[in-house]
């Protein structure tokens, strides 16, 4: 019900051509605390106010010059002709007065004003109105909104798909369909009753919402079935992603009054421009893909298209693959030398990560690694690489071959945690540093000290955007890795965006040139200028260059004669597998002697 302040607040046009009884009648209206009263002494101006401002009521005057009452009330129904026409209209004749109610006007009053009925049938008229305006917004919403869960519904579904699908195709965008159904949502109903299956929904509902991004549309087309929009120009295997997010967030339990429930979703995607240009094909398209992992054991999602369902699938293969990986102890490491460009004697090796998968052999980096960093696998992951460096560090040692320098790749996800244990947090509070990063430091002593290393015979290398997404934090940490002994360097230098003021702070000891201007530093003019300008810079700074990348004897006398300090590549060796890299260091293996 509207209130009193609802009310008094509402918006008011008085119409009439007497200047006399326009005062009265807002002066009564001000005096009864009526906050949002217009006037107009013009019958003709009276449309295009009510198309501007929508009046909750207009008091009318009935007999005026230039267009009478009823000329108005004709031209207030083209602007609202299936609204609600709130018109007082103001008479002096009763015949006059029943024309005007058959004419759409509500209610009347009669000349002279009687303050009090008038004030009554204005009250009266507005608490009337009021109540339509909620009707009708309630009307709305329920024809664009499912009320059990408060999401848009089917209808509001296909409007924002067809808005999705001219932006996209304005843009060259994707827009990705998921239709997602609750597998066995029966079982709740049939169990619990219908109640507690409405509110599994309404938590549904709730969860999902909380796995999209702001452009991103979520609904309920009906039953236990949602659908979803994502709109992008981001890869189209990216869906996958937020459908495995999907799944996981609904795989937490449910309570529901006291019942812990377990749900699974089967998901179904189908991709614009791929699969259809029209959104009831995709929706129809989406609706196949997901009764296909229906048939697949549920608990999964399909695309529509055979093709991103083998390459979706053979992703989750290897997904699965690699979460098993390190518990069965297939990960391993190679290593490739860094030679001495004055000596040719070998100064040290980089850890590359190898994984030998069961019956596939070993897989390219390039097909597990992203997955990793991908999946957050990379954390443990690289925890491994850092504790099996330091070992393969000590085990040369004790074997007679001798100190040898590792360097280690971190990645982004290393660099920066996403918990803190309890240790890390005491630090936290002790040191008033970044726990993210605290916690990958922790760590790294923790390594050195289990195999008793010289910490000098660690380097990490780390890229420019892992430096600079963190670049004050960085700062911290590596001067605190460098008071432990470890030696740091940046790798694939001048493939980012990096500070060089940012650069002068970073106590790195080493920045190694990307093989992307090394590939043609003798064929292209402006990548030997870059190759050039790096080695100067970095001497400048007292900083080791190192070339990585070198295939050709061309590239490597390029290097020799400008001063280059170290270089790696397939030129001198690949990387090799702990047993044969010991024979090399063993035989004091050297540089191909120079042209």
């Amino acid at each position: 019900m509207p209130t009193s302040a609802d009310i008094l607040n509402a918006s008011v046009l008085i119409v009439d051509d007497q200047e006399t009884d326009v005062y009265l009648l807002k002066k009564m209206l001000a005096k009864a605390g009526y906050t949002a009263v217009a006037s107009t002494l013009n019958p003709l101006e009276v449309c295009a106010l009510h198309r501007k401002h929508r009046y909750d009521l207009i008091l009318l005057d009935l007999q005026m010059p230039g267009m009478d009452g009823f000329g108005v009330m004709a031209g207030l129904k083209e602007i609202e002709p299936q609204g609600y026409l709130s018109v007082l209209v103001v008479a002096g004749e009763p015949d006059s007065m029943m024309h005007a109610l058959q004419s759409g006007a509500k209610d009347f009053v009669s000349k002279p004003f009687d303050p009090i009925e008038v004030l009554t049938r204005i009250h009266n008229l507005l608490e009337v109105r009021l109540l339509y305006k909620e009707a009708e917004r309630q009307l709305r919403y329920l024809a664009h909104y499912d009320p059990l869960t408060g999401l848009p519904n089917r209808k509001l579904f296909y409007e924002s798909l067809n808005r999705a699908l001219v932006q996209a195709a304005a843009h060259d965008w994707t827009v990705s369909v998921l239709v997602l159904d609750i597998d066995r949502f029966k079982n709740v109903n049939d169990t619990l009753g219908h109640a507690l299956g409405d509110e599994l929904l309404r938590q549904c509902g709730n969860r999902l919402r909380t796995c999209l991004r702001f452009n991103d549309t979520i609904a309920r087309l009906g039953g236990d079935e949602f659908g979803l929009i994502l709109l992008s120009a981001e890869k189209p295997e990216e869906s996958g992603v937020v459908a495995r997010k999907l799944r996981e967030a609904l795989r937490q339990p449910f309570d529901l009054a006291g019942h812990e429930v377990t749900v699974t979703a089967s998901i179904g995607i189908t991709l614009y421009p791929l699969d259809s240009l029209d959104a009831g094909i995709l929706v129809k398209n989406g609706d196949t893909a997901m009764y296909r992992a229906k048939d697949a054991g549920r608990d999964t999602y399909r695309y529509y298209t055979a093709q991103m369902n083998d390459r979706t699938i053979e992703k989750f293969d290897t997904e699965s693959a690699l979460r098993k990986a390190l518990a069965q102890d297939e990960f391993l490491l190679h290593y490739q030398p860094k030679v001495r460009l004055d000596t040719g004697a070998i100064s040290g090796v980089e850890a590359l990560l190898r994984w030998n998968r069961p019956g596939h052999g070993l897989v390219a980096p390039l097909d597990f690694i992203p997955i990793l960093e991908e999946t957050g696998l990379i954390v443990p992951v690289g925890a491994w690489v850092i504790h099996s460096a330091c070992r393969q560090i000590a085990e040369w040692r004790e074997s007679g071959v001798g100190a040898v320098c590792i360097a280690i790749n971190l990645s982004s996800r290393q660099f920066s945690r996403e918990s803190a244990n309890a240790e890390t947090a005491r630090a936290v509070r002790q040191y008033d540093v970044d726990p993210q990063l605290l916690e990958f430091e922790i760590e790294t002593a923790r390594a050195v000290r289990a195999h008793n290393l010289d910490p000098t015979l660690l380097e990490f290398e780390l890229t420019e955007s892992v430096l600079m997404s963190h670049a004050e934090k960085s700062v911290a940490i590596l001067q605190r890795l460098r008071l432990l002994g470890i030696r740091l360097s940046m790798d694939d230098f001048g493939t980012g965006f990096s500070s060089l003021a940012y650069l002068k702070r970073f106590p790195i000891d080493t920045i190694k040139i990307d093989r992307a201007f090394i590939r043609d530093v003798t064929l292209d003019a402006d990548d030997a200028a870059i190759t050039l300008a790096i080695i100067a810079m970095a001497h400048n700074l007292k900083l080791k260059v190192v070339a990585e990348g070198v295939e050709t004897a061309e590239q490597l006398e390029f290097l020799r004669n400008n001063r280059c300090d170290e270089v790696q590549g397939y030129y001198l060796s690949r990387p090799l597998p702990a047993i044969e890299m010991s024979e090399l260091l063993r035989g004091g293996g050297t540089l191909p002697a120079a042209a």
